[in-house]
């Protein structure tokens, strides 16, 4: 009896031994190919996005080297000029100029100047050099400024400085900048004398290049047909004439 056992067993474990090396060799199925399906290996690495260029304003700077040499003295000369625009009259104290007979046109005194300026029409060219004709026309230019039989007249009367702007130096921030057009916020300092301060502590405070608030002006050049010239000009000392 025992032996019937034994050759039993031995024979269950035989069929079972079969039964698991037939599983380890049976080999499976590939799978189906698909267009869609991706190894990692052939997964094209990620790009990175080209930065896109950024219109935001740069910091403010103390110089203007973003701007080119032509830009530079053409604004140069608007900032020499317009002491003569925002005080017509001043014009009779540039050198070479002198002041003539006082006419009135349109219930409004104005002063002939003689010398290098005299002629009209030469001195709004010499403007046309430095500003757009759309910028004289803010600036009101033909009413500050009117021809008598070719000669220049210049409004008497103007708005003076400001006497709370400070003495430290402009700042500039570069706003946009292309072939057609630049624009640039110039940013004037203000100072006030403070309660309780004396004279002279204000007037060395002043002096040290102090200030207590700013106020921002928009300049704007355009390059045309002649060069780049200032199509909006504003001015810290005159804020509250142009």
């Amino acid at each position: 009896m025992k032996k019937f056992l034994f050759v039993v067993c031995a024979a269950v474990l035989a069929a079972a031994a079969f039964f698991l090396y037939s599983l380890a060799t049976v080999e499976l199925p590939e799978p189906a190919s698909n267009s869609s399906t991706q190894t990692y290996s052939d997964v094209e690495p990620i790009q990175s996005r080209p930065e896109s260029s950024s219109s935001a304003p740069s910091e403010p700077v103390s110089d203007l080297s973003f701007l080119s040499e032509e830009q530079r003295n053409v604004f140069a000369g608007a900032q020499e000029t317009v002491p003569y625009l925002a005080d017509p009259s001043n014009l009779m104290s540039r050198e070479g100029n002198a002041a003539g007979e006082e006419v009135q046109l349109d219930g409004q005194n104005y002063l002939l100047i003689t010398g290098q300026d005299e002629n009209y029409e030469d001195f709004r060219a010499r403007m046309l050099g430095i500003f757009t004709e759309n910028c004289l026309n803010q600036l009101d230019f033909d009413l500050r400024y009117r021809s008598v039989e070719g000669k220049l007249a210049a409004l008497v009367g103007g708005m003076g400085g400001a006497i709370n702007y400070a003495e430290c130096p402009d700042t500039y921030r570069l706003e946009s900048s292309g072939d057609d057009e630049l624009t640039f916020t110039l940013i004037g300092h203000y100072i006030e004398q403070r309660a309780g301060e004396t004279d002279t502590e204000f007037l060395t405070r002043r002096a040290n290049g102090e200030f207590d608030s700013t106020q921002e002006f928009t300049i704007r050049l355009a390059n045309t047909e002649n060069g780049w010239r200032i199509d909006e000009f504003h001015s810290p000392l005159y804020p509250y004439t142009f």
